[in-house]
């Protein structure tokens, strides 16, 4: 009795093995983020009512994943969207309403007035048109809304997550100051409505390319600065909690 006892009981520990051992398996297998360096965070960057733990990740990795740069040349992102005209300084928008919107450069005058919109490319996803926006020191960019013509400035263009619920800015300026340096974070509702969650000041390192690879995961270059002025680059990914 004892033995068939201790039979089942080996029988049953190693069922249980199995099916742990192909669930771990399995997990592994279904994780395509790039694996992190280390088994812990090398830093943790908190935007608004959201945590991301952040892991070094290897070059090669982050490789894997092309970034799509909006177009710097305003003449090819012209070309793309009849719907953006260039007159002169102003920048005209025909909205799907038929109406149009204006953005009108200011290029003379004061310092602190000056303004310079370029188009950069359209955002179908979220309902809007980006402009790159350069002030007499620093920058921004421009949200422009196709259905009713609203604006809204972020720090720079937009990653938007693949499920359309979150979309984040990453802005880096570890020397002059002039922009921030660091990342806001913004939820995008339903009907592509667009709130702001927080945003975040980095200290020890900046933001370079950044782009969602899933849902609750981006990818970015980790840039830092050291005393002597040398630019070194790493690379990150960041993991919403």
């Amino acid at each position: 009795m004892l033995n068939k006892l201790w039979l089942l009981l080996c029988a049953t520990l190693l069922v249980l093995s199995c099916k742990n051992k192909t669930a771990s398996s399995g997990s592994a297998a279904n994780d395509s983020t790039p694996p992190a360096i280390h088994s812990t965070p090398d830093d943790t960057v908190i935007i608004g009512n959201k945590t991301f733990l952040v892991y070094l990740i290897e070059k090669s990795d982050f490789d894997k994943y092309p970034y799509t740069s909006p177009d710097t040349s305003e003449a090819a992102a012209l070309a793309k969207d009849p719907s953006v005209k260039r007159q002169g300084d102003k920048l005209v928008i025909r909205l799907d309403n038929g109406k149009e919107r204006i953005l009108t450069n200011n290029l003379g005058g004061d310092e602190e007035n000056f303004l310079d919109y370029t188009y950069t490319g359209n955002y179908p996803s979220i309902k809007r048109k980006g402009f790159h926006l350069s002030y007499y020191e620093g920058s921004g960019f421009a949200l422009v809304n196709t259905q009713n013509g609203d604006s809204m400035i972020t720090w720079s263009a937009p990653a938007i997550s693949p499920d359309k619920k979150y979309m984040i800015t990453a802005s880096m300026d570890l020397v002059a100051a002039f922009d921030p340096n660091g990342f806001e974070l913004y939820s995008i509702g339903t009907n592509n409505e667009i709130k702001k969650l927080g945003e975040v000041t980095l200290e020890k390192w900046g933001p370079g390319l950044v782009q969602w690879i899933n849902n609750k995961t981006l990818i970015s270059e980790y840039i830092t600065i050291s005393e002597e002025g040398d630019t070194q680059v790493q690379y990150v990914k960041m993991v919403m909690q």
